[in-house]
């Protein structure tokens, strides 16, 4: 059988295992919450890296704008802060607690290096990208057209933007192209906040737990450093979690959205879930 890689945390230490490839089930929803600044910054970049790929393999124009507005979305996050910093910090931190766990009789010792050598790998990759992510895309007058306009509702429009209204309508391989040349210095960076994202991710095992009337809460062991809370549910449950979070708490109020036309009302029942606290 094939194993995943995964990291626990059991009595305050970390223990590597080895466990059974998990196939995402259809019919679960799983909700995220960060716990940290830096895991907020990864998990947007996924999820608009994830928008980005899904609508460049599009074939009509409204795939094409859609996926370009989601390029500005990724350069507007990360022109906020050093990402390449944020990241090559986070793959260290992993390496060394990873390391930790090299002299562990039970540990697959060559699944442990391989992930390792992987991650010095990808700080390497990063380390060799020069200057700002948005560097190669900031002399491109074309593109900078675009991005200022695009502030503006409707600002895109035929009118406004000719040369935009042109390129849409070319053959899809040559917007493709361009567009995977605009992305190109974020397919690393996205390599790297999947992996940091997927250890983190599978570093325990989730457990039963239960809402009593609609809510839950629970301390945090403070030598341990959180990142993400994820809880899962499953599709057909008639209601959905708001997590609010801290270093040392957090509590889970779960609400009844209704016809999504009023405001959502705390469910009155007892709510079973999946709960898993993540950290490495």
């Amino acid at each position: 059988m094939f194993v995943n890689f995964a990291l626990k945390v059991e009595n305050n230490e970390y223990v590597l295992h080895e466990s059974p490839t998990v196939t995402p089930v259809s019919d679960s929803i799983t909700y995220e919450q960060p716990l940290l600044e830096r895991m907020r910054l990864f998990m947007r970049l996924e999820e608009l890296m994830h928008r980005f790929q899904f609508a460049v393999q599009g074939n009509g124009g409204f795939e094409t704008h859609f996926a370009l507005t989601t390029l500005i979305e990724i350069l507007d996050l990360t022109n906020r802060v050093d990402l390449k910093r944020e990241l090559m910090k986070e793959l260290e931190r992993q390496i060394a607690n990873l390391s930790r766990l090299s002299l562990e009789p039970s540990v697959d010792q060559d699944r442990l290096t391989g992930v390792i050598d992987q991650q010095r790998r990808l700080i390497e990759q990063i380390h060799t990208i020069n200057g700002q992510l948005d560097q190669q895309i900031k002399s491109n007058d074309f593109f900078g057209s675009i991005r200022q306009r695009n502030a503006i509702p409707g600002g895109t429009c035929d009118f406004d933007l000719p040369a935009y209204h042109y390129w849409l309508s070319r053959p899809v391989s040559e917007r493709r192209t361009l567009l995977k040349e605009w992305s190109a210095p974020f397919h690393e960076i996205h390599e790297a906040v999947r992996l940091v994202l997927k250890l983190i991710r599978n570093s325990a095992e989730p457990r039963k737990a239960v809402a009593r009337q609609g809510f839950y809460e629970q301390s945090l062991d403070g030598s341990i450093p959180w990142q993400m809370i994820r809880i899962s549910l499953p599709a057909d449950n008639p209601c959905y979690p708001e997590i609010s979070a801290g270093r040392q708490r957090f509590s889970v109020r779960f609400l009844k959205p209704g016809d999504m036309r009023n405001r959502a009302k705390q469910c009155d029942q007892d709510v079973s879930f999946e709960l898993t606290c993540c950290a490495i």
